[in-house]
């Protein structure tokens, strides 16, 4: 199961959202190298408001091992403010039915099979998310090996957009993927996982 927190939310959810932010320093910075800001081992930036989802995996022992953030494209966003090499070339959208979904990461620990399990149901629960939303398009930001795997691996129609490697030890790119009832449906086809993986975002978490 996918957890949607926010910062309303995070009460139910014990010590997911400060988790998270731990996650994306080992993540981010210690392991891609990205400088962005952190304190006391936690990763965050100017994005991390009352208008930022997370949707997490977390492992028996509650701890964060995956993860995406959502971000609307009305309010402030990461590629608009600070990355603007990897805009699209029609421009930047700001749109209440594309949103930015960007710190996608799943712990390279994980045993593989339970890795990739993780990483189709984060992306199940985008589409997921998304279809509740009246979302209709993600402005996807990732490492470039990140984007590719896992769009391959989901078999998720996008179109990629640019690349820089100005930001850490990897390229970083962005790319565009629509969302369809059609298109989660094909791709819980495409990765064998056919049940509903996003909570409500109203449920209580397990106890910390």
């Amino acid at each position: 199961m996918i957890e949607t927190v926010t910062l309303q939310s995070a009460h139910l959810f014990g010590d997911a959202l400060a988790d998270q932010h731990r996650f994306r320093y080992q993540q981010f910075v210690d392991r891609a190298g990205w400088a962005v800001p952190h304190f006391d081992d936690m990763e965050y930036d100017q994005f991390d408001t009352p208008a930022a989802v997370y949707l997490l995996w977390r492992d028996h022992a509650a701890r964060v091992k995956g993860m995406v953030r959502l971000l609307p494209t009305t309010r402030p966003y990461m590629t608009d403010t600070l990355w603007p090499e990897l805009a699209p070339e029609e421009g930047l959208p700001h749109a209440d039915n594309v949103w930015e979904n960007t710190r996608f990461a799943v712990d390279r620990d994980l045993a593989a099979p339970l890795r990739r399990k993780v990483t189709g149901e984060l992306i199940l629960a985008s589409l997921e998310f998304a279809l509740s939303r009246g979302i209709e398009r993600y402005l996807l930001i990732s490492p470039l090996w990140v984007l590719r795997g896992a769009l391959a691996a989901s078999g998720l129609p996008h179109r990629m957009l640019r690349q820089t490697d100005a930001l850490g030890r990897w390229p970083v790119a962005s790319a565009y993927v629509p969302v369809s009832e059609q298109i989660l449906s094909t791709v819980r086809e495409h990765i064998g996982i056919h049940y509903r993986v996003c909570d409500s975002g109203h449920q209580a978490a397990r106890a910390a």
